[in-house]
């Protein structure tokens, strides 16, 4: 059995503007996907997703036309080897850096469904987990800057359908940003969990005010206040506060986070696996994170296939904290493109047991849906 084909598309939703959500990276003004399709000499597929990128027809060439054409003819069970020869070929030298990673965590994610059908297991099974209930909170590109009147509008809707736990979006102002969540944490009380996230939008000098709010309010965490590559605020925040820092969503690599747990920079890990290098360095990422003694909740993706993933990864591994939920109101690449996609129930999730991601795919929806280039996310919008 050989890898006879690797496809990529790009697909695209534009959003209407009284349901763009604003966040501190900017207005969201579509939704974006990128679908990796795996298949073998004698027909078997395995599908994954490669994050946008915010440019996802370039993702979707990259894979494709790139680091996809070095494994047609290769096992497409021998997933650790295809991983390290596109290492070695597209991301150690002459590749295009994170966008190499990007496409090659698609490539592995569709790896892992393509195994799974194999071999007839979940891939939760094939990693040496176990089916499991995972906390689920609600994220995703949702409660961005409003009104707070509307945003208490919004979380009640999200605690009516079971969740206890949230992540508001700051990095607005520090005053604003306090606003919204005094007014959330004094009308729900203290009982809901509420994470914020400001998208690398402060710096040391908001530091401050960030943390009086942060503190006063009980957050569960603060999650990526500094840009990625400023390992030594993070070193300084976690010295000041004992709030736990989440981070590394724009880290890509197991040597990214070598160097974040060595600096003792974070206390919650926040890989994403369609951006990091997908479910084979992810596991590896959740377990050295797991030696420092941190816990993972992996960062969401825009699709049912990245959900999956995540899922599978939670059931597999000893140091899971949360699952994050995309709860956007218009996302098709979550709600459509699966017949059985995986649903948050009474604040849980919980994986498909049939083999692979467990995912049953409607690729004639995703007609509907071209690609559009360029970013996602609007500075100022």
């Amino acid at each position: 059995m050989k890898i006879a084909e690797v496809r990529a598309s790009a697909h695209s939703r534009p959003l209407e503007d009284e349901v763009v959500v604003r966040l501190g990276i900017g207005a969201n003004v579509k939704r974006d996907f990128v679908l990796v399709k795996i298949t073998t000499d004698d027909g078997q597929v395995g599908y994954g997703e490669a994050h946008h990128g915010q440019n996802p027809t370039a993702v979707a060439e990259m894979v494709e036309k790139g680091l996809g054409s070095l494994i047609l003819g290769d096992d497409p069970l021998d997933s650790e080897g295809i991983w390290a020869k596109l290492n070695r070929q597209q991301i150690f030298t002459h590749g295009m850096g994170a966008g190499s990673v990007i496409a090659l965590s698609g490539i592995d994610i569709a790896l892992w469904d393509l195994k799974g059908k194999i071999m007839g297991q979940p891939v939760y099974r094939l990693l040496g987990g176990a089916h499991k209930k995972i906390r689920a909170y609600a994220g995703g590109v949702s409660l961005g800057f409003q009104p707070v009147e509307a945003l208490e509008r919004e979380v009640a809707g999200l605690l009516e359908q079971g969740y206890t736990a949230i992540k508001l979006r700051v990095g607005d102002t520090p005053r604003n940003d306090a606003e919204r969540v005094g007014h959330i944490r004094k009308t729900f009380g203290d009982e809901l969990d509420i994470a914020v996230d400001a998208a690398t939008r402060y710096d040391l000098m908001d530091l401050p005010e960030v943390l009086a709010y942060c503190e006063a309010n009980r957050v569960y965490w603060l999650e990526e206040p500094f840009t990625p590559d400023n390992i030594a605020a993070y070193r300084e925040l976690r010295q000041r506060t004992a709030i736990p820092i989440a981070a590394g969503e724009n880290h890509y690599t197991r040597q990214a986070f070598r160097e974040l747990f060595e600096a003792r920079a974070i206390s919650i890990c926040q890989a994403d696996c369609t951006k990091a290098g997908g479910i084979s360095e992810l596991k590896k990422i959740a377990d050295m994170a797991a030696a420092w003694h941190i816990p993972t909740a992996p960062h969401t993706s825009f699709s049912v296939f990245g959900a999956a993933a995540n899922v599978h990864l939670l059931c597999a591994i000893a140091n899971g904290l949360i699952y994050e939920a995309d709860v956007a109101k218009i996302n098709p690449f979550r709600t459509d493109l699966a017949t059985a996609p995986l649903e948050v129930r009474d604040g849980y999730i919980e994986p498909n047991d049939a083999p692979g991601l467990g995912l049953e795919i409607d690729e004639t929806m995703l007609e509907a849906y071209p690609g559009i280039p360029g970013p996602c996310y609007i500075p100022g919008g």
